[in-house]
């Protein structure tokens, strides 16, 4: 067993401690005003055997992640079309859900090789939880009304009239 001896706030002596800018900025003298690394600090790792070590994708693409992670996972009460969740097993039919998995997978495995401890947490928040509600929304999501019968294969793609010239200068001088 470990003994692990906590001090009482009233026994931490800050009074010898100073802090002098001095440390700080030599600890971070390779950074520019904004935080980021510059040119100098980028150059260390010019030659690609130098550079820190990258974490290789636990899923080479989505199929892959679908079936590995998502499926075993992720678990919910599916229903057949009475206002509950919807799920098609033919997820990869809707071009939307596609989309979304595969930014779902992608953020994963950013994720999961991220340094730090709570990143996974933030994919679950951030991530899946907001796509998730999309998915399987039997309402309005892009598998609602799938049939267990498979009888169902989604929406149309929504339809869009032609951009008029004028207008897509207008929103292309504004990106």
């Amino acid at each position: 067993m470990v003994e692990v001896n906590i001090a009482a706030s009233d026994e931490w002596d800050t009074n010898n401690e100073a802090f002098d800018g001095d440390d700080y900025e030599d600890e971070f003298e390779s950074e520019d005003d904004s935080g980021y690394e510059t040119d100098d600090a980028v150059d260390e790792y010019e030659d690609e055997a130098d550079a820190p070590p990258t974490k290789e994708p636990k899923f080479a693409d989505v199929i892959e992640w679908v079936n590995g992670f998502f499926l075993p996972v992720i678990r919910r009460r599916i229903s057949d079309n009475d206002g509950g969740l919807s799920w098609d097993p033919r997820w990869w039919a809707y071009p939307e859900v596609v989309a979304r998995l595969s930014a779902l997978h992608q953020a994963w495995e950013e994720a999961r090789a991220s340094d730090s401890m709570s990143a996974m947490s933030s994919w679950w928040i951030q991530h899946l939880e907001p796509h998730l509600r999309v998915i399987l929304d039997g309402d309005t999501g892009p598998m609602a009304n799938a049939k267990s019968d498979r009888s169902f294969m989604g929406w149309p793609a929504m339809s869009a009239d032609p951009v008029p010239a004028t207008v897509t200068k207008n929103i292309l001088n504004q990106e």
